[in-house]
């Protein structure tokens, strides 16, 4: 289980999260609401470690969160973070391949699920090149590649096609 408990965050004067806290079971899918600048984003990069709180926890499984823990995470920021000039199957190759795939797994991996995600047909194209809808999908596979045990989409539904 992933716990968030009592996160506090404040940009000077301005505090963005006052006493997070909240429980995702295993296999259970948990979303956040709120409006512009209510703390999603900030919430989410505190999980990651790419932010730290000014108080709170943040554990997996009842213990504390390490690095070593989220390198089983999966993360969809909500600004895309693709390399525009790179093929789709390129890319999602490379990043099988930085979490540790050899060549020949991290080219299974990636061709299977870009595939099943419906860019089966654009795997030789550049990102860039890609509508809206399907550079999501790529995001998507970048997330998923290196099959996380935690997943956390940020704005996971924005530019996707039904």
């Amino acid at each position: 289980m992933l716990r968030l408990q009592g996160l506090t965050k404040s940009y000077g004067e301005r505090r963005v999260l006052d006493d997070v806290t909240f429980d995702v079971a295993p296999g259970r899918l948990t979303g956040f609401v709120g409006g512009n600048g209510a703390g999603k984003t900030t919430t989410m990069r505190i999980v990651l470690g790419v932010l730290g709180g000014d108080a709170g926890t943040v554990t997996l499984d009842g213990a504390t969160v390490t690095s070593a823990d989220r390198r089983r995470f999966g993360y969809m920021p909500e600004e895309r973070g693709l390399y525009p000039k790179m093929k789709v199957l390129e890319h999602i190759v490379y990043l099988a391949r930085l979490h540790g795939f050899g060549k020949a797994d991290a080219e299974s991996r990636a061709r299977a699920l870009l595939e099943d995600l419906g860019l089966g047909e654009r795997l030789g194209d550049n990102i860039e090149t890609l509508s809206l809808g399907n550079q999501q999908r790529a995001q998507i596979a970048a997330a998923l590649v290196h099959d996380p045990d935690v997943l956390i989409l940020d704005e996971p539904f924005s530019g996707l096609d039904p």
